[in-house]
């Protein structure tokens, strides 16, 4: 069964994140640790989602906005090896990480109700980005999929379509380039040897996936995209909140 169900799994997701750049890797890791313990789930998902994340990239590469990845890198890098040090802390998983996602789950819908700043509030504000890849470094390695985090920065600041997707798979894949070395560290690819084969075949189908995607989002008008992503926004939000925050606290 697993080697139907996430391979089809990573070509579906893929091509979501193609056309709308987000959605695809929450869901991804959510299929995954149906099957998967949360020490195999994290580095495969950072592995396949490396693969897609940098297909899109070079799929959208005129598109990206290079002065913001250069911030996002500022605060991402001492982010990650803050991360690190907290998983290393926490073990597998934190007991903090309920909490974590509780936050980030207020943090993504709130973002739908606070209106977007003016262009002149957002060239004042050269501290965001940093910020928020100081954020997505520390949680990369707890929370797994960052996507849903740092999504409404984008659309804070009216990046839309091919801009908006080209510029935060960029981004994403950093962070995803971060994990491997820590979790080389933490010898968590040792868990992977039986799931090799499948985690191979996921990252190969990401590729058609995200190639699909592309050619999908031709056909998307701005304004559509900008609805198709705050409904992504809002059940990522909501999503992150219930189920991955407030269940497992009421649970315990």
């Amino acid at each position: 069964m697993i080697y139907v169900v996430l391979p089809i799994a990573a070509l579906l997701t893929a091509t979501l994140s193609g056309i709308i750049g987000m959605g695809g890797g929450m869901l991804l890791l959510a299929t995954m640790f149906c099957f998967m313990s949360h020490a195999e789930a994290i580095p495969a998902h950072a592995t396949v989602q490396l693969i897609s994340n940098s297909t899109r990239t070079v799929a959208f590469l005129r598109h990206v906005d290079w002065r913001t990845v250069g911030r996002f890198l500022l605060g991402m890098f001492p982010g990650s090896f803050a991360g690190l040090i907290l998983l290393n802390w926490f073990g597998e998983p934190g007991r903090a990480e309920p909490w974590l996602k509780l936050l980030v789950g207020v943090y993504i819908l709130g973002s739908l109700l606070v209106p977007r700043p003016s262009k002149r509030e957002h060239a004042s504000k050269w501290w965001d980005f940093p910020l928020l890849g100081l954020a997505a470094g520390t949680a990369a390695f707890t929370v797994g999929a960052v996507g849903p985090l740092i999504a409404p920065m984008f659309a804070r600041r009216n990046f839309v379509k091919e801009r908006l997707v080209a510029t935060k798979a960029l981004c994403q894949s950093f962070t995803h380039i971060a994990k491997i070395p820590g979790f080389l560290y933490l010898r968590s690819y040792d868990n992977l040897e039986a799931l090799g084969a499948v985690t191979l075949v996921m990252a190969l189908l990401v590729i058609p996936g995200t190639l699909l995607g592309k050619r999908l989002l031709k056909h998307v008008s701005e304004q559509r995209f900008v609805q198709l992503y705050r409904f992504a926004l809002l059940v990522a939000g909501l999503k992150v909140l219930l189920a991955d925050g407030l269940r497992p606290l009421l649970r315990d």
